[in-house]
């Protein structure tokens, strides 16, 4: 769905109840463009979807994870397989 279909939809009822009875449930986010994004609602007993209000998105961005160091002796050992195997993936890709 595209940002102009997602204005087609109808605006989600304020008690987020759909005109057949059902609850609405969020469905996923929808993009709009420019650091705005919406959510859309879908009726889980006629399938009738509706959007919901945009919001722009903080210019605060959050924090990166935090990476540790990678080891100072190359890679680390791999103790899912044995010496035999280890050796045989050598055999067959040799490094640089």
């Amino acid at each position: 769905m595209g940002p102009s279909d997602f204005l087609r939809l109808s605006a989600v009822p304020a008690q987020l109840v759909c005109g057949c009875g059902q609850r609405l449930r969020r469905s996923h986010l929808q993009y709009l463009g420019q650091g705005r994004s919406a959510p859309v609602y879908l009726c889980p007993g006629c399938g009738l979807a509706y959007r919901g209000h945009d919001t722009e998105a903080s210019s605060e961005r959050p924090p990166g994870r935090s990476r540790r160091p990678l080891p100072d002796q190359g890679h680390p050992d791999n103790p899912v397989i044995d010496e035999a195997a280890a050796a045989q993936l050598r055999e067959l890709f040799p490094g640089p």
